[in-house]
């Protein structure tokens, strides 16, 4: 739903009004440190003179960053942890837990960027929990630019 809702943005201000110009460009997870939530930094080509690379790794950096606060292990995690064994964890219905606010951070993040810096370069970054944290998802409209 989400990639249909921003393809339908790009179409909306693409002159050809066709999903033939999007292509799509995938930033992968790095496991080089193990399985937490991080993302490749690696400049991906088809975003080469539409994004510069700096603006590409802050978002990235930003992106990991978040994730690297939700994956933290500390007295916010162990209470959480407690009090969801206390209440046999039915304050999971009443309450988000420290993870889920960090992935709607993540969200917010992104389309605050999309509306901010990409959509008018033709570029729209994609939630990574709409692909399950698997990569990035990148959505270019050719006919920008």
């Amino acid at each position: 739903r989400a990639l249909l809702k921003m393809a339908t943005a790009l179409e909306a201000t693409s002159p050809r009004r066709g999903l033939d110009s999007i292509q799509r460009v995938f930033v992968e997870r790095d496991y080089s440190q193990g399985t937490t939530v991080k993302f490749s930094t690696l400049y991906p080509d088809e975003l080469e003179g539409r994004v510069n690379e700096a603006e590409f790794r802050r978002t990235i950096l930003h992106v990991n960053e978040i994730f690297d606060e939700a994956e933290e292990i500390g007295w916010r995690s162990c209470m959480e942890g407690t009090l969801a064994c206390m209440t046999f964890f039915s304050i999971h219905m009443c309450r988000k837990t420290h993870y889920e606010k960090c992935l709607d951070r993540v969200a917010e993040f992104l389309a605050e960027e999309n509306r901010t810096v990409y959509r008018d370069k033709g570029v729209l970054f994609i939630n990574p929990m709409e692909r399950g944290l698997r990569v990035i998802e990148i959505i270019v409209d050719q006919s920008v630019m």
